[in-house]
This record gives structure tokens, C-alpha cells and sequence, in this order.
């Protein structure tokens, strides 16, 4: 008996992913590094080296800083030299920063100062392994499968990325409580000698010659894409600072709930509905999606009880789940495959700044709006981006590349 239409769409989406979850999860060990010392880093640097806040924060920024400044020249270089080559550099990198970690915490009878520069060099390096994981292994899975699945790509790609942070950090610090920063380390080094073994064992995609578009042209053409995309990350940002602060404020129980349901949601919306990426079209997507986040920001700003703030909090990261690979299939389709690694790598950016400047700046907005205001304010940011990813239908037709570089 032949199967159903459903049935043999089902089974070619279930070999789909089974197809993309290897190099995703190359993305996953290498993203667990990030997370794992992210709980333990400021406690060891205050009470380990006997620093104070400010550098407690730097050793945990100071990786997102590379982060952000290296994803374009990644991506341009994911281009040139193929995805897996890059990958093969991020997971390099990632074990390099393994290994720094472990020196730190091994090395625990030397003074401060010297500890504190080898965990600094590796908290850099782990800011280039990530941005050479977060990029080269989205563009390689695309050059394995075909840009027609670029939204189911891009959609794994942050599963593996969050799934990673979210489960790395109280890994790491319960390897902390029971072994010291060398513990954490060697847990580092064995995750990314693991996506080092994976993406060796996997051939590289075949690569796209050709001239790569201008950097500046390149960042003209994504403008409008990532600032859309920027301004429904603000949600996310506010979720990740104040959603603790929002049930302490209010007297409510389980201050980290809100946080691990809009991880959820996120996780599951991109799972169960990126499909509807390719069936109703990215820029669709994207505005449905930007609505209902600022539906669900809306939701905690009124929230007169915590259950309609987890509610509001299971909306909001629905629909932000599906914002990057939504906006993100439309961005790719002006540019030539030749020029696709700069292309995510200056998209990218724009998530990653609204996540490093919305918590200060909303900070400086707590006194005048209040914990609940945050939230209708990055409602409304959400809303903005509606309106801006909506307007992208304006631009040039898809398929069309801006011109390439002479």
C-alpha cells in the first residue's frame, strides 16, 4: 500500500534532519564550550583571583567581543577556504580554549595576574571558535543539502547553539563544585574533541567558486534583514536579564521559569514549525513570528499572575525561535552561493549586538518604566521589526545578487 502524501512528507522531513544533525551537532560541542564556564568564570575571578566585578564581567564578555568583531571575516573566509575548513579552524580553536581553561585551573599556585591572562586568551579564542562554528557549519550543511533547505538548516543550527548554552551551564557548574575550573576545562576539551572527530569524519561540500560580493555591498544588501532581526532579539535579551528580576519584583515563585520556557519554546517552535518556512515563505514567517513575540512581551507586561507570564513567556519564544531562519532564508537569496559565509556572518551580527547592548541599555530604562516596562518595551521593538521585515518585500527580487566585487 503506497504512503499517504503526509507520510512521505514526514519521512523525507525526518531523513532531512537526520542528514543535518551531524554537523549541527559539530555546532552543539562546540557552543557547550561556551556555555560550560559561563555559571563559574565571575565566582573563580573574585573569589579564586581575588578581582572585583569589573573584571569578574570582563572574563565573561570578552569572548562575545571577539565573537561579534570576527563573524564577518569568518564568513568571508568560510567562502574562500570551504565551510569545513572553517569548522575544522572553530573546533581547533574551541580545544586550544579547553586546554587554557585546564592550564588555569592546574596552574592554581601562580599569582593572579598570569592566571588571569591565560583565562582571558582562552575565553578570546573561544570567541573565534564560536563565530567559526556558528557560521561554517550552517553554510556547510546548506552546501551539503541545497539552499531550498536553508530554513531547516539554520533552524537546527540554533537548536544545537541555545540547547548547548542552556545545558552547559549548570553542567559546568556542577563539574566546578566537584573538580575546580580543571575540571570544567577537560569537560571543554572533550566537547570539542568530539565535533573535531565528527566534521573530520564527515567530506567537505563541494565548493561554490567565484567572486565574493563587496563587504560593504554585502553589508548594504543584510542591513535591513538584520536590524528586523535585531529588533526582535531585544525580547530575548530582556527575557535573559529580567524575567528573574520581573518574579523576584513581583514576589513570585520560581524565579528561573520564565527563562527556561522561552528556551523551550524556542527550541520547539524551530523544531515543529520551521517547515512552514518553506511552505508560506521567510518574509511571511518572519512578520507572523515578530507578532506574536510582541503578543507574548505584551502578555508579561500585564501579567497580573505568574502562570500569564510563562504563558506570555511561551509565545514570545515561538515566535522569536523562527525570526533568524524566517529573515535569514530571505536575506541569503540576494547573494551568490560564492558569497554565503560573509553573508550570514554580517547577518549574525546584528543578533549578537542586540544581545550584548539590551541588557544595559534596558537597565537604564528600569527606573523610569519599571521591571514589567522592559518587557512592553521590547514588545514594542518587536513590533518595529514587524514593520521592517514586512518592508523588505520592497527590495530587490529575489534571486537577484548585488554585484560582485571586481
Amino acid at each position: 500500500m503506497a504512503a499517504s502524501p503526509a507520510t512521505a512528507r514526514a519521512e523525507t522531513g525526518v531523513t532531512l534532519s537526520l542528514r543535518i544533525l551531524p554537523i549541527a551537532f559539530v555546532n552543539f560541542c562546540t557552543y557547550l564550550g561556551v556555555g560550560l564556564p559561563l555559571a563559574v568564570l565571575p565566582g573563580f575571578v573574585i573569589d579564586r583571583l581575588g578581582y572585583g566585578l569589573v573584571l569578574a564581567g570582563l572574563a565573561v564578555s570578552i569572548q562575545f567581543l571577539t565573537t561579534v568583531l570576527s563573524r564577518p571575516f569568518v564568513g568571508r573566509m568560510s567562502d574562500r577556504i570551504g565551510s569545513r575548513r572553517t569548522v575544522l579552524i572553530g573546533t581547533g580553536c574551541a580545544l586550544v580554549s579547553g586546554l587554557a581553561m585546564v592550564a588555569t585551573g592546574l596552574l592554581g599556585a601562580l599569582p593572579p595576574g598570569p592566571l588571569f591572562a591565560v583565562l582571558l586568551v582562552s575565553r578570546l579564542v573561544m570567541g573565534v571558535a564560536e563565530s567559526c562554528s556558528g557560521t561554517a557549519t550552517i553554510t556547510w550543511n546548506i552546501a551539503r543539502l541545497g539552499q531550498q533547505h536553508a530554513a531547516r538548516v539554520m533552524s537546527w543550527g540554533g537548536v544545537a547553539a541555545y540547547g548547548a548554552i542552556a545545558a552547559g551551564a549548570p553542567l559546568g557548574a556542577a563539574l566546578f563544585a566537584a573538580g575546580g575550573l580543571t575540571l570544567v576545562g577537560i569537560a571543554a576539551v572533550a566537547a570539542a574533541a568530539t565535533g573535531l572527530a565528527i566534521a573530520l569524519l564527515h567530506a567537505p561540500a563541494r565548493h561554490i567558486a567565484g567572486p565574493g560580493t563587496a563587504m560593504g555591498r554585502t553589508a548594504g544588501v543584510v542591513l535591513p534583514y538584520g536590524v528586523a532581526l535585531m529588533l526582535g532579539a531585544v525580547g530575548f535579551g530582556a527575557v535573559a536579564s529580567f524575567a528573574s528580576l520581573l518574579f523576584v519584583a513581583n514576589g513570585w515563585p520560581g524565579a528561573s521559569l520564565m527563562i527556561t520556557v522561552f528556551g523551550a519554546f524556542f527550541a520547539g517552535g524551530r523544531v515543529v514549525l520551521g517547515g512552514a518556512i518553506d511552505r508560506l515563505g521567510g518574509r511571511r514567517v518572519a512578520v507572523l513570528s515578530l507578532a506574536a513575540e510582541a503578543a507574548g512581551l505584551a502578555a508579561i507586561w500585564l501579567a497580573p499572575v505568574p502562570a500569564l507570564a510563562l504563558a506570555g513567556a511561551a509565545v514570545a519564544g515561538t515566535g522569536f525561535g523562527l525570526v533568524f531562519p524566517a529573515l535569514g532564508v530571505e536575506m541569503l537569496r540576494h547573494f551568490p552561493g560564492s558569497s554565503r559565509g560573509a553573508a550570514l556572518g554580517v547577518y549574525t551580527v546584528f543578533l549578537d549586538a542586540a544581545l550584548v547592548v539590551t541588557g544595559p541599555l534596558a537597565g537604564l530604562l528600569v527606573p523610569l518604566v519599571g521591571q514589567a516596562g522592559i518587557f512592553a518595551a521590547s514588545g514594542a521593538a518587536a513590533l518595529l521589526g514587524m514593520g521592517v521585515a514586512a518592508a523588505t518585500r520592497r527590495l530587490a527580487p529575489a534571486g537577484r545578487a548585488p554585484a560582485a566585487k571586481r
